[in-house]
């Protein structure tokens, strides 16, 4: 019988590892992967920043460009073809406080002349520093910019040929005029707001498919028996009240509906937001711009009986207090303006690694001394990325037939 032979035992393999040369060639790999890594993601976050950066600040520009556009291109209505409107001392009131002059203003707008008088736009000068406060003022009227003669003798309504275009909204008035005085001596006198009552006229108002409401029709269809037509003035506590005034023959100017009046205040406050305040104070402050540094502005002015704009005018060459001092010849310098130059400095939300850092901004860099703005950046300003835009906004009612 065989013997079974046992299985031959396997020789132990030897055991490898891995020498300290080989781990400090991988960590040394390793490390300048990293590096490269890192190198790349930082550049790349750099790039996006930088790019999100522009991208911001085109959409703020384009959102506060169409506003400001909206604003300033209506400049005026209401009120181009009038005489002695142009500087006249303006007043209203409501809730039996006056409105003008002003006790205050909210930031960033407490320079702001106190007593306001009507232009279609003013600029008060920022300096060297901060941002300009322009004003603008229209109305929306379907009167085309015309006056209205109106006889009153308690000032709590007034007698006209034609109600100028009022109208009424599911039943609803809540029109403005401004009455203005036309046998002055001298410079333009005071100018009052007021508001029509619901119940404004004894005639019948008819439909106005242009508008898309109800409008009092002209003096012919008047309703008998009156070729002229009463319009009630709305006496409420909360309302605007009556004429304080009647005397030196004044005239109406239908503004249209009180919502779509502007007497606005435009600037740059303190959180780089543009803000935009309500003279009437119907609503408070309100921003539609952000990431904005600087708010500066031009008169765009046309010689005497022309409508080519031949020069850019600097808010310090025609101050606002000059413009609105009252005196005469001040209506023939206000209608020369025939548009605004705006320049406005947006930033970046986010600091920006460049080796170009910008350290001034250049506004209106085609002009020469005071209508060309520089302003020098600071360290830390410099961190940060900058776009600058400048464009002409025409005061297109400004183009009216003269008066």
């Amino acid at each position: 019988m065989r013997t079974p032979t046992l299985p031959a035992l396997r020789r132990p393999l030897r055991l490898r590892g891995v020498s300290l040369i080989e781990v400090m060639v991988g960590m040394a790999v390793g490390l300048v992967a990293s590096l490269v890594i890192m190198r790349s993601f930082t550049a790349s976050e750099t790039f996006r920043r930088n790019v999100g950066g522009v991208a911001d600040s085109v959409q703020t520009a384009a959102i506060s460009g169409a506003r400001l556009n909206m604003l300033f291109e209506e400049a005026g209505a209401s009120f181009v073809q009038g005489r002695n409107v142009w500087g006249c001392k303006l007043a209203a009131t409501r809730n039996k406080a006056a409105l003008f002059p002003a006790g205050s203003y909210p930031d960033p707008f407490g320079t702001f002349p106190k007593q306001v008088r009507v232009m279609p736009v003013g600029i008060l000068d920022g300096g060297d520093a901060n941002s300009d406060i322009v004003a603008v003022m229209s109305g929306s009227s379907a009167a085309s910019n015309r006056s209205l003669p109106f006889d009153s003798s308690d000032g709590k309504s007034l007698t006209v040929t034609n109600p100028n275009g009022i109208g009424t909204v599911a039943g609803a008035v809540d029109d403005l005029i401004l009455s203005v005085p036309q046998d002055v001596a001298g410079g333009p006198g005071t100018c009052q707001i007021v508001q029509v009552a619901s119940d404004f006229s004894g005639g019948t108002a008819v439909s106005d498919a242009s508008l898309g409401l109800k409008v009092m029709p002209a003096e012919a269809a008047v309703v008998a028996p009156a070729s002229y037509t009463l319009v009630k003035l709305n006496l409420l506590d909360t309302s605007y009240g009556a004429l304080a005034s009647v005397a030196d023959s004044p005239s109406a100017f239908h503004l249209g509906r009180e919502a779509a009046v502007t007497f606005s205040l435009i600037s740059v406050n303190s959180n780089g937001e543009l803000v935009e305040y309500d003279l009437l104070q119907r609503r408070g402050v309100q921003s539609f711009g952000e990431n904005v540094v600087l708010l500066k502005a031009r008169y765009g002015v046309a010689p005497p009986n022309s409508e080519v704009i031949n020069e850019w005018i600097a808010p310090s060459e025609w101050t606002l207090s000059s413009l609105m001092d009252g005196s005469t010849g001040r209506e023939q310098m206000i209608d020369r303006i025939k548009a605004i130059r705006i320049g406005v400095a947006v930033r970046s939300s986010q600091i920006v690694n460049t080796e170009a850092k910008l350290t001034q901004l250049v506004l209106f860099g085609d002009q020469t001394g005071v209508r060309k703005f520089s302003r020098d950046l600071t360290t830390d300003e410099q961190r940060y990325a900058y776009q600058v835009y400048d464009w002409v906004i025409p005061l297109r009612n400004m183009k009216a037939t003269p008066k």
